[in-house]
């Protein structure tokens, strides 16, 4: 019984020393970095739709757009995934952080989406603010997928994945107060709901980017080393 966490330590060496024998996926790990910047200008597009309600039309289709480009991106990512000879993952785990990723584009449409169709003239001040830490959270979990490709920066890729679940947590707190006020103030019952929905779909964002965070994280602590 006394000898289990030296087994441990010794389990995780040799992970990372077979990790070491692997090649490095460049493609992978350049296509993860592509979607996730196209995740951080969908979200970045978000901000400046909220920011500026006068034509909405126009930013819409630009995040329709940017979630196509993303699409593709992931398709082209599972194809090489496939063909790839011990990628520097274990595919299927691979795969799950690929759609997470897919996530955050697509809940950006459907926010810009939803913002337009409920003819919403002017965003409240939460509803921007839930939209940039979205935009904060997607750039550390861009930082964090680069250093994971790293061998010895992968460490560096958990701690950026500890500020991911930071930056949800005060979306969060942006989302109480959000709706407290919603709640207190807003007496018209039509855009009350309206904002609701609004709001859950834009603190969604950072619950997204969290949970790729998690992907990431996991294969830090599991194949790291």
């Amino acid at each position: 019984m006394f000898f289990v966490p030296e087994r441990r330590e010794g389990a995780s060496r040799w992970r990372a020393w077979l990790r070491r024998l692997r090649p490095r996926g460049a493609r992978l790990f350049e296509l993860l970095d592509r979607h996730a910047q196209l995740s951080g200008e969908a979200l970045s597009a978000v901000v400046r739709l909220l920011g500026d309600l006068s034509d909405p039309d126009h930013r819409v289709r630009e995040i329709e757009a940017l979630e196509k480009r993303a699409d593709a991106v992931a398709e082209e990512f599972g194809a090489t995934l496939l063909h790839s000879w011990m990628p520097p993952y274990p595919a299927p785990l691979l795969l799950e952080l690929v759609n997470e990723l897919d996530n955050i584009v697509d809940l950006a449409e459907d926010a810009a989406q939803s913002v337009h169709l409920y003819h919403l003239t002017q965003a409240p001040p939460e509803a921007l603010r839930l939209a940039e830490l979205a935009v904060a959270a997607s750039e550390k979990l861009r930082q964090a997928l680069r250093a994971l490709a790293q061998p010895d920066r992968t460490r560096s890729a958990a701690a950026l994945c500890r500020e991911v679940d930071e930056l949800e947590a005060h979306a969060d707190h942006v989302m109480r107060s959000a709706m407290a006020r919603l709640f207190r103030e807003e007496t018209d019952a039509c855009q009350l709901v309206k904002l609701k929905a609004v709001y859950e779909l834009l603190e969604g964002l950072t619950d997204c980017c969290k949970d790729a965070a998690h992907r990431v994280e996991s294969l830090v602590l599991k194949y790291g080393g």
